[in-house]
């Protein structure tokens, strides 16, 4: 309970500095956030501490780092530096699916179509051809588009993982947030902003994150997280 304390504790700093000041006032505490996030994760395996953990860490060592590109430049080359290390950093999550033995199969059409194909392939499909396209802005259409390649996968690769149920419930969970978050961040960027924009893109992104975090931490049956 402390660790979810902390963190909600770190994300209202965060929010409350950024509407308060800016957002560069607001950076140390997003700093301190993914570092306790890292620490967390450091603690729970360090005795068993294998590459895909390793990952992970590096993965989130990068969301430290990764906006300070467009807070540098605050332009188009910022943006575009900033998604490729955001898209960097999920990369290394799918290092880590394929190395914990995910590998995709649409044997069960049932399950493929209710669980993987419309939640993880269609809904953001739809969003990319409904809100994205129609701004008509070049260099947005094509980041996003690559960025939605990446995250599919990411998300489909997932349903594959020889997780137990409880691991595998936390990743979907994160999934689910990682869809919503890129959908809430692109819209706040590409098409419109509005007043707690900031505030939902950043519980969304720091929630995935925190699902990701359990589930790694629950993948193995006798692994035990607490909170």
């Amino acid at each position: 309970m402390i660790k979810i304390l902390i963190t909600v504790l770190l994300f209202s700093i965060e929010v409350l500095l950024y509407y308060k000041f800016n957002r560069i006032i607001a950076y140390p505490a997003r700093v301190l956030l993914y570092s306790y996030f890292i620490y967390w994760y450091y603690s729970a395996r360090k005795d068993t501490l294998n590459i895909t953990d390793k990952l992970f860490l590096w993965s989130c060592a990068i969301l430290i780092v990764s906006p300070v590109p467009d807070y540098i430049w605050n332009s188009v080359l910022g943006k575009v530096i900033e998604v490729v290390l955001l898209m960097l950093s999920q990369h290394l999550i799918i290092v880590i699916w394929q190395k914990e033995g995910a590998k995709i199969s649409f044997s069960n059409k049932y399950n493929s179509f209710t669980k993987i194909l419309i939640p993880y392939i269609i809904v953001p499909l739809l969003f990319f051809f409904l809100v994205i396209v129609p701004t008509f802005q070049t260099i947005p259409i094509i980041l996003s588009a690559i960025y939605l390649l990446q995250m599919v996968y990411i998300a489909t690769l997932s349903a594959f993982l020889p997780f137990p149920e409880k691991s595998k419930w936390y990743i979907a969970l994160a999934m689910g947030l990682l869809i919503i978050s890129s959908g809430a961040n692109a819209s706040r960027v590409y098409v419109i902003t509005y007043t707690w924009d900031y505030a939902a893109v950043r519980l969304t992104a720091i929630l995935f994150r925190f699902f990701l975090l359990i589930g790694l931490l629950y993948r193995e049956k006798d692994e035990s997280s607490s909170f």
